[in-house]
C-alpha cells in the first residue's frame, strides 16, 4: 500500500502493482516498506509495516506551512515532506495498492474551515452531547443560532460521508 497526496497530473492507474505515488514530481507518498517517494527517488522514513497486521495510517497536510506529516497507529512520525506550499495546483489525497490481496478502509477525510468563527463552532460542537446544550451556553442569541446551524451542517456532512462509504 501507498499513502500520500498528488496533483491532478499524478498517474492514477496502471495495470501492475508498482509504487505509483512519488514516481514523478506530481505526487508524494509513503510505501508500506516505510519509504518516502517523490520525483522517482526514495528515502527511509519509518520501519516497514508488519505484514498481515492491520495498521492505521493518518496523513496531515498543512497547506499553509506546506508540510505533509504521517501518523502510524496514532503516533506522529514527523514531517515527511516540506515545500508543498509552493505547489500552485490543488492537491488531493491518494491511496494505492502495490500488491495483490491487500485491503483498506477509508476513514474520516477532510474538513476546511471558512473562518476562525467556523473553527470555534466546530470545537464547541465536538464538546456537546445534545442539541439542547446549546441553550445553556453563555453566548449571545445570534452566536447560539450560528452554533445550531453548524450542528445541522455537521450532521449533513456525516450523512454524506456515510452515503459515500456505502457506494
Amino acid at each position: 500500500m501507498m499513502f500520500g497526496i498528488g496533483t491532478k497530473n499524478a498517474r492514477l492507474h496502471v495495470d501492475a502493482f508498482v509504487n505509483m505515488l512519488g514516481e514523478d514530481n506530481q505526487s508524494w507518498g509513503l510505501s508500506h516498506k516505510g519509504l518516502l517517494w517523490h520525483a522517482g527517488s526514495y528515502r527511509q522514513y519509518t520501519k516497514s509495516f508488519r505484514e498481515n497486521t492491520s495498521t492505521t495510517i493518518g496523513l496531515y497536510f498543512d497547506g499553509i506551512t506546506g508540510t505533509l506529516t504521517y501518523y502510524k497507529d496514532g503516533i506522529n512520525l514527523g514531517v515527511a515532506f516540506t515545500g508543498l506550499a509552493d505547489i500552485e495546483e490543488p492537491i488531493f489525497p491518494i491511496i494505492c495498492s502495490t500488491a495483490a490481496k491487500t485491503e483498506m478502509s477509508l476513514g474520516v477525510t477532510k474538513r476546511e474551515f471558512y473562518s476562525i468563527q467556523d473553527r470555534c463552532r466546530s470545537v464547541i460542537l465536538r464538546s456537546l452531547n445534545h442539541e439542547d446544550q446549546i441553550d445553556q451556553l453563555e453566548l449571545p442569541r445570534t452566536l447560539k443560532r450560528f452554533v445550531l446551524e453548524g450542528l445541522s451542517e455537521e450532521s449533513q456532512e456525516d450523512i454524506d460521508l456515510n452515503t459515500n462509504n456505502r457506494s
